[in-house]
């Protein structure tokens, strides 16, 4: 028996071994595998099995679902991937009810609407039974938070098909640290229905808005008042603990906390914050970009703050110099940039860069001054003349002082005909590009390069 399954395999798959246990399981996978199913190595170990699809699909039904990472199953990076889902998709009589889209889910987010999301990302393949605990961060291509953020950012209407052996803190984090909380609902990954009836239902707990149901009955329901508010104090606790252990009992920074990767993809290895960090740092993606347009020059960073960008622009350009006025948040960038292995190509200074100006040289200024906290998002137009410690007319000029290449990291909100005017009012003019920054499929912030030539 065991030599006729193998010499099936080989008809079909040649001598590959590594889909031997999958291939056992195919009519799990689709029940109609012998009408035509195609699959590559890797949608062997990784398609969703048809009788667990079956379930997700229905609480879905009548819905706008957007499948972010289709596989063999509508959006994938992988054309290999989107031609063998439209074959499978035929085999079911159902391709016409889909749109395949070749590309990347982070990059389509912000053009895509629909009424429920599923995200089924790559789990690392079959090693990942290998961990005790399976972290949100070991999901690809980006941690399981930056993937949740994107998808926030379409619908709150969100499936995650993860691991048995994730870390379900982690998934309840997402919900309750979420504006406003979610309601999370777990159900465990069972494929064979006889298992489910031969079990009596087992009770529900909910937990600050997170449902946690233990089987596909609904006995939270019955659940009275007093035990679903222990239950929530109990986990609104736990999520809380976690945070001030981190950042002491600063409850403002909780919606920035869970975002903490796209800050610092290291911030695991010892990146240190103060509240105002929490809220003023560059995402870690954007300072990326702004530093590889400058490779190999002498960068000023003016406001550093606790180092989000001196750290990308000490990677690429020839040397930093990083300016704030305030020490401790100096001693932080400095933290920061040894956790990057690149604090020996920066130059921090402690000081006010209005009146270091005068002795500053460099290529490139820049100027990332405080915007005023978070109340910035309240207005429908952002005035430079709110940029602090001084507005963004006197520290652009103060700027030009030293050098015409500048850049200046704004709101999303800010008043773009000012940003102009401050190019062709200069003298002479500067070039201007104005560059819209996004992360997880939000827009963030706006970057402006102001030039006289190249750089």
């Amino acid at each position: 028996m065991k030599k006729e399954a193998e010499s099936l395999i080989e008809k079909e798959h040649g001598t590959n071994p590594k889909i031997s246990r999958y291939w056992i399981q195919r009519y799990d996978l689709f029940s109609k595998y012998d009408q035509g199913i195609e699959m590559d190595e890797e949608g062997w170990y990784s398609v969703t099995p048809e009788e667990i699809a079956i379930k997700q699909a229905e609480r879905c039904r009548g819905k706008v679902v957007i499948d972010c990472f289709s596989g063999v199953g509508a959006i994938d990076i992988d054309p290999m991937k989107i031609a063998l889902a439209m074959n499978n998709a035929k085999v079911y009589g159902v391709a016409n009810r889909i749109d395949f889209v070749t590309g990347d889910f982070m990059q389509l987010a912000p053009s895509l609407k629909g009424d429920v999301l599923f995200l089924s990302p790559p789990w690392g393949g079959p090693t990942y039974s290998k961990v005790e605990s399976y972290k949100l961060d070991m999901l690809l291509p980006r941690d399981g938070y930056s993937l949740f953020q994107t998808a926030l950012s379409i619908t709150p209407n969100i499936i995650m098909f993860l691991p048995k052996n994730i870390d379900l803190a982690q998934l309840e984090e997402l919900a309750c640290l979420s504006s406003p909380p979610l309601t999370l609902e777990l159900i465990p990954r069972i494929s064979i229905s006889r298992r489910i009836e031969s079990n009596p239902a087992l009770s529900s707990r909910t937990i600050r808005g997170v449902e946690r149901v233990d089987s596909l009955t609904h006995e939270s329901h019955n659940m009275t008042r007093s035990m679903k508010l222990k239950k929530r104090s109990r986990l609104k606790k736990e999520v809380k603990s976690t945070i001030e252990k981190d950042n002491g009992r600063r409850h403002k920074i909780t919606k920035y906390w869970i975002q903490r990767y796209d800050l610092f993809s290291r911030y695991d290895q010892g990146i240190e914050m103060d509240e105002e960090g929490w809220y003023s740092v560059t995402p870690e993606e954007i300072a990326i970009k702004q530093a590889q347009r400058y490779r190999g020059k002498v960068v000023i960073d003016c406001f550093s703050g606790v180092g989000g960008n001196t750290i990308q622009f000490a990677k690429v350009c020839s040397s930093v110099v990083a300016i704030d006025i305030d020490p401790v948040k100096v001693e932080l960038a400095m933290n920061n940039a040894m956790v990057y292995g690149v604090a020996n190509r920066v130059d921090f200074v402690i000081g006010d860069f209005i009146q270091l100006a005068p002795s500053l040289k460099g290529d490139v200024v820049f100027l990332s001054p405080p915007w005023g906290g978070p109340m910035y998002r309240d207005f429908e137009s952002y005035n430079l003349d709110m940029l602090q410690p001084r507005d963004g007319y006197s520290l652009f000029q103060i700027a030009q002082s030293i050098t015409p290449n500048i850049i200046m990291f704004l709101p999303r909100n800010v008043d773009l005909a000012q940003v102009e005017e401050l190019a062709w009012l200069s003298s002479p003019p500067l070039n201007l590009e104005i560059e819209e920054n996004f992360v997880g499929g939000r827009m963030k912030a706006v970057t402006a390069y102001f030039s006289c030539n190249a750089v």
